[in-house]
């Protein structure tokens, strides 16, 4: 986390009052209404159109620049938006590559059996868990390496190779509790399962690996790595290992002479390790676990590319908020805490006043950015499969509500209720099960969306109570630390 913490960026006092301007997280609701409108006139085709293209300019605008509340008052210039822009692409980059790369094997993949199992079903089952699972090893990853971070990407990426032995083995307890709920619900045979937990455990590498790039924002290292997967899956699509490996290799390859660290292994304290990856497991399920229960209910008999689109726009908002909008939240959030020690309770007003516009703005523009890149693909459906649009309204709605909860529960966290965060991201989890329980396939997700729509509510409440005043919250909670 950076500590550059600028006073400017924060609004001064005095001065002219600048004239009020729409914001274009705003510009969301007309067109919300409109395509409401055109759903009732039967989605005529040039208004529809008309409708996608306002989306599209929309949404390219919301992703390209932060609500002025989210940016201190900084204008942005064509530059920060064309960097922006630019690593949205790379952030986007597995849902790009995958996306495209999937379709153009399955005839290929269709031809190939792992142990009586058909291979591309056998590469659904790893796909849907990881997200998921990805959650459960990667959480502790960043708690261990928090203080190694300001001594820059050498000492992280050293630091990393010391601990990674120690996480990869404890990855495998996830792993095969994943992969013995697969035997359980499928019936598959000893040798489709094997095969099953060592394609998860390539992914784990695979995901393990992307965590110097991410942790150094190296994004495009990390979407190097996205692209190793792709190409090394359209080449050999029946070597089902090595798509995972190949991208893990092109990380390990950059770590370079650090990898030396790999041959003593440090010790940490495994017991709050064990406590992050449940976290992980809570937490992450909100988004991720419908996934992996759509595929355990149903197995293969669902339509992969439609969900597979319908979560894209979650997707977007998600990798949005860390994106473009987590890291300024980030740096004032650090500043907001030096500030704490020598600053007057009224200075640290106006900075809590910052900071908590700066959240619920950038928490609204999310929201914004993934509400118009659902009503895009609701429209886009309108017109291409009028016949799946309630199921693509559904998987999306939840898709999108779930990603909203996901994010409320993470800020709660970050304002110092964890057990809070953990409460409703459970109850989110229980529900998503109860759903898949209680209805078959694709049709949970209209629960499922109703249930988070309420979620959202509670977590919206315990959000603005922790962030309305955050100079007292955070004052409190430094003081207790002592």
């Amino acid at each position: 986390m950076s500590r550059i913490h600028e006073q400017r960026h924060l609004p001064q006092r005095g001065g002219r009052t600048p004239l009020p301007r729409v914001d274009l997280t705003a510009l969301v609701i007309p067109l919300a209404l409109g395509a409401s409108i055109l759903w009732l006139l039967g989605w005529p085709t040039a208004s529809t159109i008309a409708l996608i293209a306002a989306l599209v300019l929309l949404a390219a605008g919301l992703l390209t620049s932060p609500p002025a509340a989210a940016r201190g008052g900084r204008p942005t210039g064509p530059r920060d938006r064309g960097s922006s822009l630019w690593l949205m692409v790379l952030v986007m980059s597995p849902a790009i590559l995958l996306g495209s790369a999937f379709p153009l094997v399955a005839d290929r993949l269709a031809s190939h059996a792992v142990a009586g199992v058909h291979l591309e079903t056998l590469i659904l089952s790893a796909s849907v868990a990881v997200p998921w699972l990805s959650q459960v090893v990667g959480t502790p990853v960043y708690r261990l390496l928090g203080s190694t971070i300001s001594q820059g990407p050498g000492a992280v990426r050293r630091h990393y190779c010391e601990l990674w032995p120690g996480l990869l083995a404890l990855s495998i307890v996830p792993a095969t509790a994943v992969t013995a709920c697969v035997g359980i619900v499928t019936g598959w045979g000893i040798g489709a399962l094997v095969a099953h937990f060592a394609l998860i455990m390539a992914h784990v590498i695979f995901v393990q690996s992307l965590v110097v790039a991410d942790l150094g924002s190296r994004r495009h290292l990390w979407a190097l790595g996205w692209l190793a997967y792709a190409i090394t899956l359209l080449i050999v699509p029946g070597w089902w290992l090595a798509p995972p490996l190949a991208g893990a290799l092109s990380q390990i390859l950059a770590i370079g002479g650090d990898l030396r660290a790999l041959a003593r292994p440090r010790r940490f304290a495994v017991a709050p390790v064990i406590a992050d990856m449940w976290r992980g497991l809570i937490l992450g399920g909100v988004l991720w676990a419908d996934k992996l229960l759509l595929f355990v209910t149903v197995g293969r008999q669902f339509d992969v590319s439609l969900v597979y689109l319908c979560l894209q726009p979650a997707v977007l908002a998600y990798s949005y908020y860390f994106t473009i909008a987590s890291p300024r939240i980030n740096q004032a959030f650090t500043g907001f805490h030096d500030a704490l020690e020598n600053e007057p309770m009224s200075a640290l007003r106006r900075r809590g006043a910052a900071l908590r516009r700066m959240v619920t703005w950038s928490l609204a523009r999310m929201a914004s950015v993934g509400s118009a890149a659902t009503l895009v693909v609701v429209a886009l459906t309108a017109i291409l499969a009028p016949g799946d649009i309630a199921t693509v309204t559904a998987v999306s709605a939840a898709s999108l509500l779930l990603a909203i909860l996901t994010l409320l529960a993470y800020e709660i966290d970050h304002a110092g209720d964890s057990r809070a965060a953990l409460v409703l991201s459970g109850i989110a989890v229980v529900l998503i099960a109860a759903s898949f329980a209680a209805f078959d396939s694709v049709s949970a997700y209209g629960p499922i969306a109703l249930a988070a729509m309420g979620l959202n509510v509670i977590g919206g409440l315990i959000h603005h109570r922790h962030w309305s005043a955050p100079e007292y919250a955070f004052f409190w909670g430094k003081a207790l630390s002592w």
